[in-house]
């Protein structure tokens, strides 16, 4: 899947990193890998793809990208699933 999204950001003329990060602890969140990911690198905007589910869903499933927006310290590009 990365290196597909990769050529696809090729294929506009941008480059691109990316990058396969695995969490090992239980209590780690998804978004704080990501954001402690983005600041070694350092990466100048975060952009992440969202569902976009609301209510009951939304409360039970969590949003990673929600909460990536919140404890990111860069710009966080959020794309909506079309």
């Amino acid at each position: 899947m990365l290196s597909t999204c990769a050529a696809r950001v090729r294929g506009t003329g941008l480059e691109s990193e990316t990058k396969m990060r695995t969490i090992e602890a239980l209590d780690q969140h998804i978004y704080d890998a990501v954001a402690e990911e983005a600041k070694r690198w350092p990466a100048d905007l975060i952009v992440i793809g969202t569902h976009g589910r609301r209510g009951f869903r939304r409360l039970m499933l969590g949003s990673v990208a929600e909460g990536l927006a919140r404890v990111a310290t860069l710009p966080v590009l959020l794309v909506r699933k079309a």
